[in-house]
């Protein structure tokens, strides 16, 4: 099992990189007792103020929570499920082959493979992934989409003629997703 550092409710692997990935404990309306575990993978370069799990999946199932006198199944659970799908997950080169995000339909995960390709140097991928991105999105009146159709633009256009500049602005929004998170002390 990769080392996990402990924040709070977060499990995440170390070393972070500039993927955060792990395991996140979230308390159950319907089981006061109980908690879903969650196994996740996000990018800090997309930028968010809170650990989103568009990228995973609650282990044992949707419904499934986990009690304290489940410990020893909960921990079998994330080394039998939850490390396969986050553990190879550890740089954008990765994150931009993985296989979870191929054929999605989802604009956020659209959006983390364009960024990673980006991310990775392949910015002929990246460039088009983003263009096909800010193309699909709809909704023109919803901020969040506005607001992703705006960064994939300005990302595709600084990848194009300033491929540097593009990195540097993928670094700022990783340096305030780090920080929105409160996740300088995770190694």
């Amino acid at each position: 099992m990769p080392e996990l550092y402990e924040k709070g409710s977060l499990l995440a692997v170390t070393p972070r990189g500039r993927i955060l990935r792990g395991v996140v404990l979230e308390g159950s309306a319907a089981d006061s007792d109980g908690v879903y575990l969650w196994k996740f993978v996000q990018p800090l370069y997309v930028p968010s103020t809170v650990i989103a799990f568009i990228l995973g999946d609650r282990l044992g199932g949707g419904c499934k929570t986990w009690r304290v006198n489940e410990a020893e199944a909960a921990a079998a659970i994330v080394l039998k499920e939850g490390v396969p799908f986050f553990g190879p997950i550890d740089s954008p080169e990765k994150l931009a082959d993985w296989g979870y995000l191929d054929g999605e339909r989802n604009a956020h995960m659209r959006e983390a493979k364009a960024y990673s390709l980006i991310a990775a140097g392949r910015l002929i991928e990246g460039i088009r992934a983003l263009r096909e991105l800010a193309e699909s999105l709809e909704g023109k009146d919803t901020p969040w989409v506005v607001e992703m159709k705006e960064r994939a633009e300005q990302l595709a256009a600084l990848a194009e003629s300033n491929p540097p500049a593009a990195h540097e602005l993928l670094a700022h929004w990783e340096a305030e997703t780090v920080s929105a998170l409160r996740l300088q002390a995770v190694p």
